[in-house]
């Protein structure tokens, strides 16, 4: 098709401001890697070319959120050079506005080494101090942005009135055209074609280092506010607030308070149990129910006999809750140590670059080996990806995992084949390591068996039955973990912990004889220790629940890394304990040795905060919630990046 001179000049100048407006992420990519280049030191040179081709991904992402449309509008087929030079003119503001953000973001990671997330959203209360920065310390940097978003203004608008032509005519070159740039965009928009919408945590493939030199401050801040929803308004004042959980939660005696800039932050100075150098072996389990776990609740089920079996040998906790009711809340509050509150960004979207205690990361400071394994596929709530961040050294899901049986097909994946391949990575691991695996078998739906040899229940189609089976069969799987492991040198060695991720849903409650209340019906979950050499098999009364695990293997290990937490050490004897449950930070719970109270924010007739008794547990309950979101978004949680 013969195509006039001018037919691709709107392309061409879509194409040219798509440069100029790439340009500013890949200087500032530049210039950050030198300016924190103690940050970035250890990276190898093709850890750092790989990080700066992937950058580009996190940068394109960015510029069509922004200015995509823009750039797709040039390309519509109207014949006016003013529709050409107001799309031009926006774009040129953009350029503008990345340039200050992109300065502003480096200035702020030199700091706090970390891109922006939710801070811009507190500029608009320091206008004044941030115009007063750009005007005197760095005003040379805002002289040559400003000079060269007018000249490529003016150049620009030139280059329009020269070369403009009526746009081409044809139709079938048009609709090509549109369709084509249409698909181009979306998937900018979406930053690539995997399955999930691009997030801050897939530029951890890596590790973290290389992951904050993909990252840019405009695309982490963009997701981060996006994710972000509005803080539940507590009329509690932050002191207040934040010296009543100091004095339920620390044991002063056991630790001391390093860094009064993260009033959280502990390192423990007294040690409960004697296990420095063993390995630590954290299972979670998928959706495992208490109701149906024979040894838990007394029932004959016949489904868990393996897991029965470690019980017999083990320190059963038979009051710990999950501190939420998804699969992503356990792993925040197993690695991170803290439950969900509303007004946060969830983990994989801006919380992560929120100073966190990973950890995998504080033991392999201490000289931990450590592999990540799940059973799900590597994408499912980016737990892969979110393990490199946290410190595992290898993380793997199920494509890496071969399948020898033949089973019913299901979206999840298999934990015969995924224990087995766990236990093959654990065995080559050097000591002392820590290794974690998480089932994925048990998880709804429930309704087919997956294994006719391994169906303990003739199936009838039912969630109940499917869900016994399903049980019956990822205990199997445990079962032939534990016989390989317990022939190996390293297992006397080794702290076994196991707990369920959250409840069953659709399947449990009904008649157990733990799960009596409306809370214990929504979060109690089984968990145990196993390590014959260290402990004697006992029955654990004290309330506990995911956020306690890392306090708990900090005393067992003798780690004196400082960490936060809203958890205490399951081996500890205080006394004063509590846990904060949270569905979606929408109903929050909070149980301590008065009993139990809770809050839906759902609810306006019960938001009124103003007249909370002291110190009452629904007083404690508000001041961890508002505690934890002030800290996380202040970034004054947990200092990883300093030593003490």
């Amino acid at each position: 098709m013969h195509l006039q001179k001018g037919s691709f000049f709107r392309l061409k100048l879509a194409g040219v401001y798509f440069l100029i407006l790439l340009a500013p992420f890949v200087i500032a990519r530049i210039v950050l890697f030198f300016e924190a280049h103690s940050f970035f030191k250890d990276l190898t040179a093709t850890s750092i070319f790989y990080s700066f081709f992937q950058g580009l991904r996190f940068d394109i992402f960015s510029i069509c959120k922004f200015c995509g449309i823009f750039l797709f509008l040039i390309n519509i087929p109207v014949n006016s050079k003013i529709y050409i030079k107001i799309n031009c003119f926006v774009m040129n503001i953009f350029v503008l506005f990345s340039g200050f953000f992109l300065t502003a973001d480096i200035i702020y990671f030199k700091l706090f080494e970390k891109h922006f997330t939710t801070e811009p959203l507190l500029i608009k209360n320091h206008f004044s101090y941030f115009l007063n920065l750009a005007l005197n310390d760095y005003i040379f940097i805002t002289v040559t942005i400003v000079l060269f978003v007018t000249i490529l203004l003016i150049f620009s608008l030139r280059t329009v009135n020269r070369y403009y032509m009526p746009p081409n005519r044809k139709i079938g070159f048009n609709v090509a055209i549109t369709l084509l740039l249409s698909l181009v965009l979306v998937v900018a928009v979406r930053g690539g074609v995997q399955t999930r919408i691009l997030s801050i945590v897939d530029a951890y493939s890596q590790n973290r280092t290389s992951g904050e030199l993909k990252l840019n401050g405009i695309f982490t801040s963009l997701v981060s506010i996006c994710s972000r929803t509005l803080p539940n308004k507590i009329n509690i004042s932050d002191s207040k607030a934040l010296q009543f959980i100091c004095e339920n939660l620390l044991d002063t005696h056991e630790e001391v308070l390093p860094d009064k800039q993260c009033p959280l932050m502990r390192r423990r100075i007294k040690f409960n149990i004697d296990g420095k150098s063993y390995n630590v072996v954290f299972i979670l389990l998928e959706s495992w129910q208490k109701d149906y776990t024979d040894s838990l609740a007394g029932t004959n089920y016949g489904v868990t006999p393996n897991f029965d079996a470690l019980v017999s040998d083990s320190i059963v906790f038979d009051n710990f809750y999950a501190n939420g009711q998804r699969s992503i809340m356990a792993l925040m509050s197993v690695f991170f140590s803290f439950p969900y509150v509303k007004g946060m960004p969830y983990i994989g979207f801006g919380l992560e670059n929120c100073g966190q205690t990973r950890l995998p990361a504080i033991l392999a400071q201490n000289g931990y080996d450590n592999v990540f394994v799940q059973g799900d596929k590597r994408e499912s709530d980016n737990a892969v990806v979110l393990a490199n961040y946290l410190g595992f050294k290898e993380s793997y899901g199920k494509q890496d995992i071969p399948i020898y049986h033949k089973y019913l097909p299901i979206e999840k994946g298999y934990d015969i084949e995924g224990l087995e391949f766990f236990f093959k990575k654990v065995k080559f691991l050097k000591e002392p390591f820590f290794a974690f695996y998480f089932t994925t078998t048990v998880h709804i739906p429930y309704v087919k068996t997956i294994l006719k040899s391994l169906e303990k229940y003739p199936e009838d189609g039912t969630e109940k039955t499917g869900y016994l089976n399903r049980l019956f069969y990822c205990d199997y799987a445990l079962g032939e973990f534990f016989k390989k492991a317990k022939r190996e040198k390293w297992f006397d060695r080794t702290i076994f912990i196991l707990c369920s991720d959250h409840q069953a849903y659709g399947v449990g409650g009904a008649n157990g004889t733990f799960e009596k209340t409306k809370i214990d019906k929504t979060f109690k979950i089984p968990a145990i220790i196993y390590c014959p050499a260290l402990f004697k098999h006992k029955i654990d009364h004290k309330l506990a629940s995911h956020v306690d695990i890392v306090p708990t293997i900090i005393d067992i290990l003798h780690i004196k890394t400082p960490y936060s937490s809203l958890g205490k050490s399951l081996v500890s004897a205080g006394l004063k304990r509590f846990v904060f449950l949270s569905y979606e930070g929408e109903q929050v719970y909070l149980i301590n040795n008065n009993g139990n109270v809770s809050q839906d924010w759902n609810n306006n007739s019960n938001t009124d905060t103003d007249y909370i008794e002291e110190y009452s547990p629904m007083f404690l309950l508000l001041s961890i919630e508002k505690t934890i979101y002030n800290l996380t978004m202040r970034n004054k949680w947990y200092d990883e990046g300093r030593s003490y």
